[in-house]
């Protein structure tokens, strides 16, 4: 990982969070964002008139889960997003994870072990953010090895028929989901294959696919992840290719 003054720093863990009551758990003790020690018991804070909005609830890996609200030093694509739209974000998020993936430890949890926050949330949308990890797979004995195609066709596949059964419980549109697959310049090819599978498996079951164009070196300098430049451009797609500043007020 690249460590430069502008660039935040790994967080390990999983995230739950929503601006009103996990700000505490994403600060470091200089007040940044910037994840780098253990996950800490989220904080409670007084409810404020932004937990009366409706929800949008992400479900992602470390392209959400190192950033912060809008107030913080890394402030998260997600926190720009619902911002735009008057919407109170909820992530729910783990580095290393994906459709497929454990993390590099094989310790963490793939996204189908999430869909229960789906029907506790009850987000008015949903934002599935994934795939760059999911070239990868972990065995039955914990070993990482490199994951096939049909293995990540299977896992995006089964994730998006669950969700479907789940999401039509809350009686909301699927297009109301929308799924996108960022990229940096690391990995590139193995991109041109997850993403097209993220995208086909997620129109299959009836949602939103948001494009979006691959990070370069000034917006992730290390080749994955965003720096601020790079949460700014990933709000900017999700925005532009997709309908939901014509849905939301942007505040």
């Amino acid at each position: 990982m690249t460590s430069r003054a502008h660039w935040p720093r790994r967080r390990a863990g999983f995230v739950v969070l929503s601006i009103a009551s996990t700000l505490a758990a994403l600060v470091t003790s200089a007040g940044a964002a910037a994840p780098g020690s253990p996950a800490a018991a989220p904080a409670t804070i007084t409810p404020t008139a932004a937990a009366e909005r409706a929800t949008m609830l992400v479900v992602g890996d470390s392209y959400s889960s190192y950033y912060g609200d809008r107030r913080s030093r890394y402030p998260g694509w997600w926190a720009m997003v619902a911002q735009d739209l008057g919407l109170e974000p909820q992530v729910v998020a783990e580095g290393g994870t994906g459709f497929l993936s454990r993390g590099v430890a094989c310790d963490r949890t793939r996204y189908r072990a999430r869909l229960d926050t789906v029907a506790t949330a009850r987000p008015r949308i949903m934002v599935v953010e994934g795939g760059r990890n999911d070239w990868r797979r972990c065995t039955a004995d914990g070993r990482l090895v490199e994951a096939t195609r049909t293995q990540i066709e299977s896992a995006a596949d089964a994730f998006f028929a669950d969700l479907a059964e789940v999401w039509d419980q809350l009686d909301h549109p699927r297009a109301d989901v929308y799924v996108m697959s960022p990229w940096g310049t690391s990995k590139a090819r193995k991109g041109r294959i997850i993403r097209p599978i993220v995208r086909d498996a997620a129109e299959r079951y009836g949602f939103t696919w948001v494009k979006t164009s691959p990070l370069n070196l000034e917006q992730a300098p290390d080749g994955i992840h965003p720096n601020n430049e790079g949460s700014r451009f990933l709000r900017d797609q999700v925005l532009q290719n997709s309908d939901l500043s014509e849905r939301f007020t942007r505040v």
